[in-house]
């Protein structure tokens, strides 16, 4: 049996956003929801400052939260990755509510969950994850089993019970204020309403 997991490397993301933009045309993604997210954090102080990024989407959690309080059983773990069993799906937004980084959300249309499940329909065809394909900084790597997982890959937690199976480089653990429990990923995440305010002081 496959077993796939993401190694993403915060330190290579030049936060393009093109995965986002890949993820939300493969999948018709509703208006202000996203299954793949890059977050950016600003660090240090005048003249020595950076931009951080951190791409994130759905961790593939081991013992996943969003599985054991499905009570219609429509979230399962196969080949490392968690599906979501659109026919048994009812809407309740239990898994919504326990994702610790808000990976899932429901489709306002459809009232039926949504997270990145790696592209599992790509995998079956032979090919890489829409995010992956287009990741012009190969920051994204797709890699089958736990064999060449580099030392300094690490889980990114945001709460100390999650068990991610996707690993990170270069995660800078701050990125953690930017997410919000049982909340789906905003749109909002970049601020542009401060940035004016912060322009004229």
């Amino acid at each position: 049996m496959k077993h796939y997991r993401m190694v993403i490397d915060a330190n290579k993301c030049v936060g393009c956003h093109a995965c986002e933009v890949a993820c939300k045309q493969e999948f018709s993604a509703p208006l202000g929801f996203f299954r793949t997210v890059t977050l950016y954090l600003d660090t240090g102080e005048y003249p020595k400052v950076k931009r951080e990024f951190l791409p994130l989407m759905c961790r593939q959690c081991e013992d996943a939260s969003c599985v054991s309080v499905c009570t219609q059983e429509a979230l399962f773990r196969k080949n490392g990755i968690v599906h979501v069993d659109e026919s048994k799906c009812n809407g309740c937004g239990d898994c919504v509510k326990a994702c610790s980084i808000g990976a899932i959300y429901l489709n306002p249309l459809t009232h039926i969950a949504e997270k990145c499940n790696l592209c599992s329909h790509r995998l079956e065809a032979g090919m890489q994850p829409a995010c992956v394909e287009t990741c012009i900084s190969e920051a994204l790597t797709l890699v089958e089993g736990d064999h060449c997982i580099p030392s300094n890959a690490l889980p990114f937690k945001n709460d100390e019970k999650d068990k991610p199976h996707t690993l990170h480089i270069g995660a800078n653990p701050l990125m953690k204020q930017k997410l919000k429990a049982g909340h789906p990923f905003s749109p909002l995440n970049y601020e542009i309403e401060n940035w004016e305010a912060e322009y004229h002081g």
